[in-house]
């Protein structure tokens, strides 16, 4: 009887409108290394609204330090009422997983449930029919590019894989490189991966991560997976790279593109912020990477910053009205505006983009060619890490593709 009245007094704060709140709420997210200032601009922008609910804030360094302490306090049973996620269940603090032990409150009776995330995400952030977290922002991954720099190498962006190679030797000639890569980065370098991936796999077979998943395909037997481990071959052979390039970290590499070194650096649009801090009169634009034909150019955009709500929070209304206004309150606005990504709204029309996104309007239209991340669906975290670990051992020649397809499936399999 108790517990049917604690299930029902539940149901009943998870559906109630956020009216009049108050008291405080604790709230944990990842640190850049700056503490977190579009997570500071979205608390302020809140109180302003709230002011009878007082929001503090702990940031704990990018990393592993997070994923620990955010999981050390929700097993304790000391876990904050909000608390910063990822999409899907591919990465240490993917937010499925940690609705699976049992530490997130669904938001499915919420008003906006139903329209936070669109259909083409669904299944990063619900599960069973509920759903477990409200997307900050929309994150697409494009080459950015150094505009000023194409028009003093008098090159065109290239279009096509092909264009692509020939361009890489014509800039290498000219004593520059086409594509900055933070070869020796795990994170930087799967993230070039993938996004080459996104082109080849998902592009051919948007279903690749379900059917991974029931065993009807692999890594190894998929000829898309070969044909993206060997695009990136044909990079290095094509003198794509920097020199050194299995051995650069961020602060090696993104400095090629703030001294106009490189022409394009392939990373989240929300990271044209730093390279500006960098260099402020940096001129930049985005662009699609291109893929094999023409037929599979795709752009990945996904919504990997999110928030969720504790289960057992000890101020559950609050925080509810927390996800409410990052959901229809503007919250979104203020936090992408902030970091330099873009709202739901701003993904699914192409439109009022910032300036330096322009080039990515029209492939962000084309519903059919636009897909999350495809990692972020991958059955655990040690996916990921052994694809950006595996891409340094392609660069060196102690990799080759083969025993790389190989490793992502044993990780895939590993618990």
């Amino acid at each position: 009887m108790k517990r049917t009245l604690a299930l029902l007094t539940l149901s009943a704060l998870l559906s109630a409108p956020a009216l009049a709140q108050s008291g405080s709420i604790r709230l944990i997210a990842q640190s850049t290394g700056a503490g977190n200032p579009p997570m500071d601009a979205l608390i302020a922008a809140f109180q302003k609204k709230y002011p009878n609910i007082k929001v503090t804030a702990e940031y704990f360094p990018i990393g592993t330090a997070y994923p620990q302490v955010l999981r050390t306090q929700l097993q304790s049973g000391n876990g904050p009422d909000l608390f910063y996620v990822t999409a899907g269940s591919g990465g240490q603090v993917s937010v499925l997983p940690l609705a699976d032990a049992g530490f997130v409150a669904p938001l499915t009776a919420r008003p906006w449930s139903k329209t936070a995330v669109t259909v083409n995400y669904r299944d990063l952030y619900w599960k069973q029919n509920q759903l477990y977290a409200v997307p900050l922002g929309m994150t697409p991954v494009a080459a950015i590019y150094n505009k000023d720099l194409v028009k003093t190498l008098g090159i065109t962006l290239p279009r096509s894989l092909g264009q692509f190679l020939q361009t890489c030797k014509t800039v290498k000639a000219k004593g520059k490189v086409l594509l900055a890569l933070a070869g020796g980065n795990a994170q930087n370098a799967g993230l070039l991966l993938s996004t080459i991936a996104t082109n080849e796999v998902l592009s051919a077979d948007p279903q690749w991560n379900a059917k991974r998943q029931q065993g009807k395909v692999t890594f190894a037997n998929t000829s898309a997976w070969k044909r993206s481990l060997q695009t990136l071959l044909d990079m290095k052979k094509a003198g794509c790279f920097q020199p050194g390039v299995e051995g650069a970290d961020i602060p090696q590499a993104a400095p090629l593109m703030a001294s106009g070194d490189a022409v394009m650096f392939v990373i989240p649009t929300g990271a044209i912020s730093a390279l500006k801090g960098i260099n402020p009169k940096l001129n930049l634009g985005a662009t699609p990477l291109p893929a094999s034909t023409a037929a599979l150019a795709s752009i990945p955009v996904s919504p990997t910053d999110a928030l969720a709500v504790n289960k057992t929070s000890k101020n559950l209304p609050a925080a509810l009205a927390f996800a409410d206004f990052v959901a229809s309150g503007g919250g979104d606005v203020t936090y992408t505006k902030a970091t330099g990504d873009i709202t739901a709204a701003q993904a699914s029309t192409g439109k009022n983009l910032p300036p330096e996104l322009a080039g990515i309007s029209a492939a962000l239209t084309n519903k059919s060619r636009v897909f999350p991340l495809i990692q972020l669906d991958w059955s655990n975290p040690k996916v990921f890490t052994t694809l950006g670990e595996g891409v340094q051992g392609l660069l060196t020649g102690q990799t080759t593709p083969d025993q790389l397809l190989a490793r992502l499936d044993a990780a895939w399999d590993s618990k």
